[in-house]
């Protein structure tokens, strides 16, 4: 399932993609706001790939991988964006950018991209996000994207802003 607006292009994580998500799993500001302050190993990175295709291959969808369109058709990494199996019963909006593609809006327009497809294509009735307290950039794009805010949730261990979205609140918003 390949995505895309006059901006960026999406396709669907691939096993090939290990390095590049390894480059965005330890870019500076991807540490910091998603992260929490700590880079990951090359084998964690890894295991976030193994669980991201394995939400393809059960589910029929994931993350996909974000390129920024360029003048003359070049096609230029900026991050990750996509849904993923929550609990078992909830999927989850997520992304991250690399520094370089953060603050443009790329986020916001990806998962806009990402949003209609979930309610239109795969017929999902409701998307949650988790976003860290410090995450400032990202509780701006939840609201933008229309996403209500649930208040604090632990997730992991960790305190996070829990947000829902229903296709019945875009309508409305």
């Amino acid at each position: 399932m390949l995505l895309e607006s006059y901006r960026v292009f999406l396709r669907p994580i691939l096993p090939s993609d290990a390095s590049v998500l390894f480059r965005l799993h330890t870019d500076p500001l991807v540490v910091k706001l998603i992260m929490d302050g700590r880079a990951p190993t090359r084998a964690e990175s890894d295991a976030r790939l193994d669980l991201y295709l394995r939400d393809w291959d059960r589910l029929g969808y994931g993350f996909w991988m974000v390129y920024e369109k360029q003048p003359g058709g070049d096609l230029h990494f900026a991050g990750r964006c996509g849904l993923r199996d929550f609990d078992g019963a909830d999927r989850e909006l997520g992304y991250c950018f690399l520094e370089r593609a953060s603050g443009r809006g790329l986020a916001t327009e990806a998962s806009r991209i990402v949003i209609e497809a979930a309610f239109s294509r795969l017929g999902l009735t409701k998307l949650i996000a988790v976003v860290r307290p410090a995450n400032i950039r990202s509780q701006r794009v939840m609201d933008k994207l229309g996403f209500c805010s649930r208040g604090m949730r632990v997730h992991r261990g960790a305190s996070f802003r829990f947000y829902e979205l229903h296709p019945r609140l875009m309508q409305e918003g």
